[in-house]
């Protein structure tokens, strides 16, 4: 065998054992999903509002407008999850919670979303200001923030806003325990603003 083919041979058989251990070498691991699914077991009796209510889709700050999971290991400091993410932007999760709360509550007459061309009473604007597991505290706690905003149609009344700001104690140190607690913290939110709905919808 002349030495170039011995070279050639080599090369071929090196090639081979690379593409196999490509193939049997295990793919990345899919992070971890976690769902917001926590919406109020029950809420006190109030008599309905003749009311329609126009319901924005939920926004966000940028810090918590993705599908990572923020935490806070130092004051002012976000940082991220790296195998647990939540399954949407916290966001999108939250437009259905708060839909199906403000649904079920039967404080106004309908709920309603945009695009929607017939007469309505108020709109509900939600934005998350906070959304973080903070490990500065001691016990750790869910750290949810948001600010609702109730806007009458027509003119005359200006806009009625409020901060909804609760912390929920982690039951274990991990992303699973903050998404248990986010979800306990997300009940108990949504329970305010339908209070807060009730008592400002005309």
């Amino acid at each position: 065998m002349t030495r170039a083919r011995h070279a050639a041979l080599c090369m071929m058989l090196a090639a081979a054992l690379s593409g196999g251990c490509t193939l049997l070498a295990p793919p990345g691991a899919e992070p971890d999903k976690e769902m917001l699914t926590a919406i109020p077991s029950e809420l006190p009796a109030r008599p309905r509002r003749d009311a329609t209510l126009l319901v924005f889709p939920p926004e966000a700050n940028a810090i918590y407008d993705t599908a990572l999971m923020a935490y806070v290991d130092q004051p002012g400091r976000i940082a991220y999850f790296s195998r647990t993410e939540w399954a949407a932007r916290p966001s999108q999760m939250l437009r259905g919670l708060l839909l199906r709360t403000l649904d079920r509550s039967g404080y106004v007459g309908a709920v309603v979303t945009p695009p929607y061309a017939g007469r309505i009473g108020c709109a509900l604007r939600t934005e998350i200001t906070a959304f973080e597991q903070d490990f500065t505290t001691e016990p750790p706690a869910f750290h949810l923030a948001l600010r609702v905003s109730l806007i009458p149609a027509g003119d005359g009344a200006g806009v009625t806003t409020r901060e909804v700001e609760l912390r929920e104690p982690l039951a274990e140190r991990t992303a699973h325990g903050g998404a248990a607690a986010a979800n306990a913290a997300i009940a108990k939110a949504l329970k305010e603003v339908a209070e807060f709905v009730h008592a400002h919808a005309s």
